[in-house]
């Protein structure tokens, strides 16, 4: 009799363990370190095939920084768009300064990663960019990581 309620009380347990799991996987996923992972993941993954193309290259040394600005601003919008406005992913809302914390880690995360990549493997050297163009390059390239960021953080 006793190894049944003994039996018992862990299937107990164990019910109302599974039950706590379930439920932890309905509430939104708050940013974590995991989050900031993914979003590294995410900048690096999408950053680097543009990183190495000679288009790219052209266009940063092409366009002014006006139209760099405008692209900045264009990729925080759609950024901001995806992680506040959209219905995608279970994501809790998280402000500072009624800024959401999602968007202002994926652009600093983007454009830190794009800037670093550009540097990292002298691509600013090989294409004589100017301080101007080294900008230009680092917006254009973080459209792309930024967009990966916020899908990487996205999926779970």
């Amino acid at each position: 009799m006793g190894e049944i309620r003994e039996r018992l009380e862990e299937i107990g347990l164990e019910l109302e363990r599974l039950r706590k799991a379930e439920e932890s996987k309905s509430l939104p996923d708050r940013l974590g370190w995991d989050d900031i992972a993914q979003e590294i993941i995410g900048a690096v993954t999408f950053a680097l095939p543009f990183l190495f193309t000679g288009e790219v290259w052209d266009v940063a040394k092409d366009i002014s920084i006006e139209r760099s600005l405008i692209i900045f601003l264009l990729t925080l919008l759609l950024a901001y768009l995806f992680l506040a406005k959209s219905r995608i992913g279970n994501i809790k809302r998280e402000e500072v300064f009624h800024v959401p914390k999602r968007l202002l880690t994926v652009a600093s995360i983007s454009y830190a990663v794009s800037a670093f990549l550009i540097y990292l493997y002298g691509i600013n050297s090989i294409a004589n960019f100017t301080g101007e163009q080294f900008v230009n390059a680092t917006v254009i390239i973080s459209t792309f990581a930024v967009i990966g960021a916020i899908t990487v953080d996205m999926v779970k």
